[in-house]
């Protein structure tokens, strides 16, 4: 009886404990750990010097130490096998591209695109899980890499950059290494929808610890490069803190999304 007793406390214990200290990731998902990291731009380019930076491109600042907790990130971007599974159990409309609204032979792995943003959300909450805050998205994407610009350690000059830009498609997800937290193509192949309304000043008052985003907008944030973005004219647009932004009602070839929870 004392020992039934002993292992009932400890199954309360075990299930009462946060996430921060729980091991096990839910199927398909990374847990990305409790803390603080430099949201936002904190490298000057030469652009500043000359002062020739739109407003717009300027929303990546000041940069900001963020407090998240800790919170679970889908390993890969959501795949087209992934959504037709979604689709055939809720009856929702399949993407534009797919023709007679079946995945193109051989694509079941590749990442799902021009799929809107309360479409991501609605297969999300299917999954039982949510899409990342644009704060949740950064830290996730540096995988670790606390103040520096890429996911990947620094490249030496004329290597080529590990993920998918100028392939003219969207490929296959996890064709290129993970980042240190063990996601795919954060950066590359698809951007991704995140929840967050999108505000241009939204950095100068954003609050510290798990900022949300606005609480009204007109656009949605899209993070990460995208498959058609060039690696070498565009380092900007592929960094892990380039904010981008669209209509949520846009479906792009150049769009996908991952989950959260």
């Amino acid at each position: 009886m004392k020992r039934l007793i002993a292992l009932a406390l400890v199954s309360c214990v075990c299930s009462a404990l946060p996430l921060a200290a729980q091991t096990s990731a839910p199927d398909g998902m990374v847990q990305i750990p409790a803390g603080k990291f430099w949201m936002g731009r904190t490298q000057s380019v030469w652009r500043d010097a000359v002062d020739v930076v739109p407003r717009a491109k300027m929303d990546d600042r000041p940069a900001n130490h963020v407090d998240v907790d800790a919170f679970y990130m889908d390993k890969y971007e959501v795949t087209s096998a992934d959504y037709a599974r979604f689709l055939n159990a809720t009856g929702g409309r399949p993407p534009w591209h797919w023709p007679e609204g079946k995945i193109p032979p051989g694509e079941d792995r590749v990442a799902v695109s021009n799929v809107n943003w309360f479409e991501a959300a609605a297969y999300c909450k299917w999954a039982g899980k949510r899409l990342p805050t644009e704060a949740e998205w950064e830290k996730a994407a540096r995988g670790g890499l606390d103040r520096k610009p890429f996911p990947w350690e620094d490249l030496a000059e004329g290597d080529p950059v590990p993920a998918a830009f100028g392939t003219g498609k969207v490929i296959a997800v996890g064709t290129y290494k993970p980042n240190g937290y063990g996601l795919y193509d954060v950066i590359g192949n698809v951007m991704e929808w995140t929840n967050d309304w999108y505000d241009v000043n939204y950095y100068a008052f954003m609050p510290k610890n798990n900022p949300q985003g606005p609480e009204t907008g007109v656009y949605k944030v899209i993070r990460g490069g995208g498959w058609g973005d060039s690696t070498r004219s565009e380092l900007e647009r592929i960094s892990t803190f380039y904010r981008n932004f669209t209509d949520p009602e846009l479906r792009g070839s150049t769009i996908g999304f991952r989950c959260a929870k």
